[in-house]
């Protein structure tokens, strides 16, 4: 099967799972899409697939990189609801971070969440982002703009 149906099903699969928290379009023009920004050098965009089956487990992205002065990236992630609980985005999320800072050279990571999402607050608090602030109707989702606390992790405190 490839990526683009995986992804494609995954999302459709898991539309009420993620869309009080973020929108996903569901179609192969977005899967398209999405690819296009990766190659622009916009963001880049992480598949993450089970070890033992290669079950499509959900998607971690470094959005909005910033190099200097600013060097710093926007961190996005959903998840099959199927396996959440289970460690493979808190794995993947590490990853990410090391790949932002060791390959890219970022300095730091934020992550915009949605004060109602406890599940992504807890997941980030466990990786050790730390909460540097509150933004009112920070992001558009559907037709309404939505609050949001903000996160980040910093290179130098990544081992």
């Amino acid at each position: 099967m490839s990526h683009k149906k995986q992804f494609v099903d995954f999302v459709n699969r898991n539309r009420h799972f993620h869309e009080p928290w973020v929108y996903v379009p569901s179609d192969p023009a977005y899967y398209d899409q999405y690819i296009r920004r990766m190659k622009m050098g916009k963001m880049i965009g992480f598949f993450i697939f089970t070890r033992k089956d290669q079950q499509f487990a959900g998607v971690v992205n470094l959005n909005s990189i910033r190099l200097d002065p600013f060097s710093s990236a926007s961190l996005g992630y959903y998840a099959e609801e199927s396996l959440c609980g289970n460690g493979y985005m808190k794995e993947a999320i590490g990853l990410v971070l090391g790949h932002a800072f060791q390959k890219i050279g970022l300095n730091r990571v934020e992550v915009n969440i949605q004060p109602g999402n406890s599940a992504s607050i807890r997941l980030v608090k466990s990786i050790g982002f730390e909460k540097e602030g509150f933004s009112r109707k920070y992001l558009q989702i559907g037709n309404e703009y939505r609050d949001h606390e903000r996160w980040a992790y910093l290179a130098e405190d990544f081992s």
